[in-house]
């Protein structure tokens, strides 16, 4: 085990972090300690001295700036997450979206992150800014978005419902689908391992599907609101502001009060509820379909009860 900012530490993160394909698969492989310098370099890693000229070499070798192994260590940790970036971009993610998540560990997400994109895609897909750009799906009108209030998102809310036509109550998974043909872009939605967080969700636009990753220990109401939090993004363009890679912003941080540092993810948490609040309403029974021409089957429906055939 490395100590944390050591050059072994830094070293041995570059080696999983920064990879080569194969020429013969396309596949993503790491460099060997070979490709690297040799054994020096297996010393290295292991904790041993740097040599004169080696972190140089190293540097030249990754393709970054030498300052990476010097002792700012803010200067480090910025090169570190210009290269999640770019290995992101690799993948052919347009952005990557850390919602409800301290600061601090928003990079290990990040890397976690990488490395299951790459587990997915297998191969390197490159794209550029001018021929990509994801869906809009009538929340801003493709306009650059502006910071509503409590009571037009929760208008908001009510009106999406409503021109979905989902059907009381509903679920988040209905939600993304009915969202999804209406924008005529897929949403998807997968619960995985995201370090046991579960209020954390992840955001992943590409370039042609918006994905939305929860935490597959959390407990199902939870994974709910991280689901509907990521839909209110979709929403509201949030992401075509800029191709930011984390959003910054802890997960006791207080909707009501509005207490967050970034707009996006105050109107996102309140959407959420708003839509948790909505999606557990019971029909109104005027509102049901009389099947059987009975009120009284729409009236049973609308507590949950339904007539054997």
């Amino acid at each position: 085990m490395t100590a944390p900012g050591s050059v072994a530490e830094r070293l041995n993160w570059l080696f999983e972090v920064v990879v080569t394909r194969d020429p013969a698969t396309g596949a993503w492989r790491p460099y060997t300690n070979e490709e690297a310098g040799g054994a020096a370099v297996e010393r290295l890693r292991a904790g041993a001295a740097p040599e004169p000229g080696q972190l140089a070499a190293l540097a030249e070798f990754f393709g970054i700036d030498p300052a990476y192994f010097g002792d700012d260590l803010a200067v480090a940790d910025r090169i570190r997450d210009e290269l999640l970036v770019r290995g992101l971009r690799e993948c052919g993610l347009l952005a990557y979206w850390i919602c409800r998540i301290p600061v601090i560990t928003q990079r290990e997400h990040v890397r976690r992150a990488l490395l299951r994109e790459r587990a997915d895609t297998g191969t390197i897909r490159t794209w550029h800014d001018a021929d990509v750009q994801p869906g809009h799906d009538g929340g801003t009108m493709g306009m650059t978005p502006t910071p509503m209030d409590m009571a037009q998102l929760r208008e908001l809310c009510c009106g999406l419902v409503d021109k979905l036509g989902l059907a009381l109550p509903f679920t988040p998974h209905d939600l993304c689908e009915r969202l999804a043909k209406q924008r005529g872009r897929r949403i998807k939605v997968k619960a995985t391992d995201l370090g046991g967080t579960s209020g954390v969700g992840h955001l992943a636009p590409s370039r042609d599907v918006d994905r939305i990753f929860v935490e597959r220990d959390s407990p199902a109401p939870q994974q709910s609101l991280v689901i509907f939090h990521e839909v209110m993004h979709i929403v509201r363009d949030h992401l075509t502001m800029s191709d930011s890679f984390t959003c910054g912003v802890g997960a006791a941080e207080d909707p009501v009060a509005g207490a967050y540092g970034d707009w996006r993810e105050w109107e996102a948490e309140v959407g959420a509820r708003e839509l948790a609040r909505l999606a557990q309403q019971r029909p109104k029974p005027n509102r049901l379909p009389h099947a059987a021409g009975s009120a009284e089957q729409s009236i049973a429906g609308a507590f949950g009860f339904t007539y054997g055939r």
